[in-house]
């Protein structure tokens, strides 16, 4: 009977990965190139960027299924070429996207395969490696599967096994490629909760996320892999931003904050390739509180060149118009219009074919956008009942509704089709000069 296999020496002061000025691909074909990129013992790195750009490939390379064509990488301070496929094994645990083809396995004998590593040839399994096995099958809640065969199980319970068998493995680095694709939500995020706690406690844990609200939740530090090259890596915060999600992901979006968890919050808007071109009607909208993002959305998406009133900063609709290339005049929180504001609220307004009033509710703060549809020419469109509830102006707002109601078109309960017919429908019947 065999020995267990010699571990190699690792470098615990050294980063669980270290990529240096590193090119990877297949064969002779760079995927990436110019990487330059760690990942720390106790924390977790997240991949991100569009299909086939070469986040996969990042992960094969670390475990000698893709190419390292320039550069250096070291695993846990050994450089990666030191390591045979046993070797690595015992320092590196892997949970693919699509578990991986298997035979009739009970549960425990697939997850008991994550120990082969450590044992040697016709090595028994020792009552330390059951009770490694017992311990990660009860973290990734697996333990009631044991006795199944592997292939009668779902694709969700077989990815928490193959997470068991990695965990079982008692890597020093650990490579998620999309590991909770096949799962529901519970285990979702009982999967990244685990993962989470184990690089708190000194995992290397480098990741794969197609899910950004799930990246920015989980990971310590995100890079966009995009172009052939690690466009950008920072926190959450540094990467998830409108512009790097436009020019990446090719979608306007509104990137806030979860009022939960406290961690970047991504709402996709539209796609980048269904903003139109306008037609040439300009409709211009009076919002706030993000009672016009629905209706500026769908405008864009039907063709219509959109702009909006006042709006100020942290209100919804101000986020969706700026995703969405709308024009509007911008105003601090809480602020009031200064007369060169509304000068240029007024110019919006002018300009536009029609103006639609949603229904929001006026104050002191935003009264002078009501004030200046009503001096508007031309057809407006008033969403809404209105009454005390939404006047805030110590009934400023009620005599400019009134005075506005009396020459303007109104739907009192609007559904978006309801709207977006009547907003066709007076523009069709405008006169154009």
């Amino acid at each position: 009977m065999s020995a267990a296999r010699p571990t190699m020496s690792t470098d615990p002061a050294a980063p669980g990965l270290r990529f240096s000025r590193a090119t990877v691909g297949y064969g002779e074909t760079p995927i990436v190139s110019g990487v330059s990129l760690e990942v720390g013992r106790g924390e977790l790195v997240g991949l991100i960027g569009p299909n086939g750009a070469g986040k996969s490939t990042l992960l094969k390379t670390i475990t000698g299924g893709a190419r390292l064509l320039a550069g250096s990488l070291q695993i846990a301070g050994i450089a990666h070429d030191a390591l045979d496929a046993p070797a690595r094994a015992r320092i590196v645990g892997v949970v693919p996207q699509s578990p991986p083809a298997i035979f009739s396995f009970t549960a425990r004998e697939f997850v008991a395969m994550g120990r082969h590593a450590h044992l040697g040839r016709l090595t028994h399994e020792s009552p330390a490696d059951g009770a490694i096995i017992e311990r990660v099958m009860d973290l990734t809640d697996t333990t009631r599967l044991a006795p199944e065969a592997v292939n009668t199980l779902s694709g969700g319970d077989l990815q928490r096994l193959t997470l068991a068998q990695a965990l079982a493995q008692e890597p020093q680095v650990l490579l998620l490629d999309e590991p909770t694709s096949h799962l529901d939500l519970n285990h979702r995020l009982q999967v990244l909760d685990l993962v989470r706690d184990l690089a708190e406690d000194g995992l290397a844990v480098l990741g794969v996320f197609h899910d950004l609200d799930l990246a920015a939740r989980y990971s310590d530090r995100l890079a966009i892999v995009a172009s052939g090259e690690i466009r950008v890596c920072g926190t959450p915060p540094e990467v998830l931003t409108p512009q790097h999600l436009r020019e990446v992901f090719a979608v306007r979006a509104v990137v806030g904050t979860d009022p939960v968890t406290g961690t970047v919050s991504i709402t996709p808007v539209v796609r980048e390739q269904s903003a139109v071109t306008p037609y040439r009607e300009t409709v211009f909208v009076l919002c706030g509180s993000g009672s016009g993002a629905t209706l500026m959305r769908r405008l864009v998406l039907d063709g219509y060149r959109v702009t909006a009133c006042a709006l100020s900063r942290g209100d919804v609709d101000r986020s969706v118009a700026e995703a969405l290339g709308v024009e509007f005049v911008e105003l601090p929180p809480f602020g009031l219009l200064s007369g060169e504001q509304t000068r240029e609220v007024e110019r919006l307004a002018h300009q536009a074919r029609l103006r639609v009033v949603c229904d929001v509710p006026f104050g002191s703060g935003n009264l002078a956008n009501l004030e200046v549809v009503e001096r508007a020419a031309g057809p407006t469109l008033l969403l809404g009942e209105f009454d005390a509830d939404r006047d805030f102006a110590d009934g400023a707002a009620t005599k400019v509704w009134e005075r506005l109601a009396g020459q303007a078109d109104s739907v009192s309960a609007p559904s978006d089709a309801d709207v977006l017919g009547m907003i066709r429908g007076m523009l069709e019947s405008d006169e154009r000069p």
